[in-house]
This record gives structure tokens, sequence and C-alpha cells, in this order.
């Protein structure tokens, strides 16, 4: 990805206030510890999703009501 290219997401109105901060934060790190970290974050966040999703099968689940 080109620094142009960052810069239009940094500055796209439809990207979240969230991805923006976190790109702006990971920006200012060492490229392989922000992509170390990037990859933790996936992964964490795809097995909650797929969790909630799984549990939400059987409603009613607390969580359930996020989706």
């Amino acid at each position: 990805m080109t620094a142009d290219e960052i810069d239009q997401l940094l500055n796209d109105n439809a990207a979240s206030y969230w991805l923006k901060s976190a790109l702006s934060s990971a920006l200012k790190r060492d490229p392989i510890d922000a992509l170390n970290d990037a990859e933790i974050l996936f992964s964490t966040l795809f097995r909650r999703a797929s969790a909630i999703l799984n549990e939400c099968e059987n409603p009613p689940h607390q969580n359930c009501a996020l989706l």
C-alpha cells in the first residue's frame, strides 16, 4: 500500500474512527511489531465473532443483541 493510499484511507469519511486511530497508531511503530499485533488482534476478534454467532444459533444470549 502506498503512502497516498494510506492517506486516502485516513481521510475517508466512510472509514471508522477506530480504524483510522488504529492505523495512525500502527504507522508510528515498527512495521513488523505492528503487523504481529494486528494478526493477534484479527485472530482474537475473529474467534470472538465466531463464538458469538455460534451462541446466537440457540438464543436468547446476551451477545446476540450486538448483532
